[in-house]
């Protein structure tokens, strides 16, 4: 090897060297902003989920109060269902005041004590309580599409995270690849660069030993 030779070897090394550092620097401050932009939106989308998993969540509540009073639940669901209509807000009061109003009736005409007001009593306090209890189921139903609603918009967010994240990553790769092809295409060069050096110095040498030959037999 020649002294031009070890001089372009190492020209070359160094170049290929900086190439390399560039390609590597841009991959390292480009997967520093994609892992940004990644953290930004899942903390945006995580804010978007939160109200579609709290009506989600009071939706899958009215849904389970319906089940029981539809009975799917069998008798403990009815049973739940039973004591959370007794408990609604106005249910006992309207039955009191009902009852209160048959009795004054009666005791107006004497008949408090009799099998009729008795009977007007029961079928008093059972057309109420049927009522009331069709009501209650009524008020119960819309939460049914609320929860449905709701995990469609929770499926929704989640979706468009995951398609996001998906093409964030992708678009890493991608530029991953071609970091990893310039590193390559780097090396390659500085190794052929090498080769063409060598070509180019065994060439001289050809033509000078020529020289040597011809100048030796014009002087021979």
């Amino acid at each position: 090897m020649g002294l031009f030779d070890l001089f372009s070897t190492d020209n070359e090394n160094a170049a290929a060297g900086m190439k390399i550092a560039g390609l590597n620097k841009g991959y390292e401050q480009a997967s520093g902003l994609f892992g940004q932009g990644r953290d930004a939106a899942t903390t945006q989308y995580n804010q978007a989920l939160t109200p579609f998993q709290q009506l989600f969540t009071q939706g899958g509540q009215g849904a389970a109060a319906y089940g029981d009073a539809a009975g799917v639940n069998g008798p403990e669901g009815m049973a739940r269902a039973t004591a959370n209509f007794q408990a609604t807000p106005g249910f006992q009061s309207g039955l009191n005041m009902g009852l209160d109003s048959i009795d004054r009736r009666a005791a107006s005409r004497g008949m408090l004590g009799s099998g009729n007001t008795n009977l007007d009593t029961v079928k008093f306090a059972t057309d109420y309580g049927n009522q009331q209890f069709g009501n209650y189921v009524n008020r119960l139903s819309p939460y049914l599409s609320q929860q449905q609603g709701a995990a469609q918009g929770l499926a929704g967010v989640n979706t468009g995270l995951g398609n996001l994240l998906n093409t964030s990553y992708g678009n890493q790769g991608q530029i991953g690849y071609q970091t990893q092809a310039g590193i390559g295409n780097a090396n390659a060069a500085a190794e052929l660069a090498k080769d063409q050096t060598g070509m180019n110095v065994l060439g001289a040498g050809f033509k000078a030993a020529d020289l040597g030959m011809k100048a030796f037999g014009m002087f021979g």
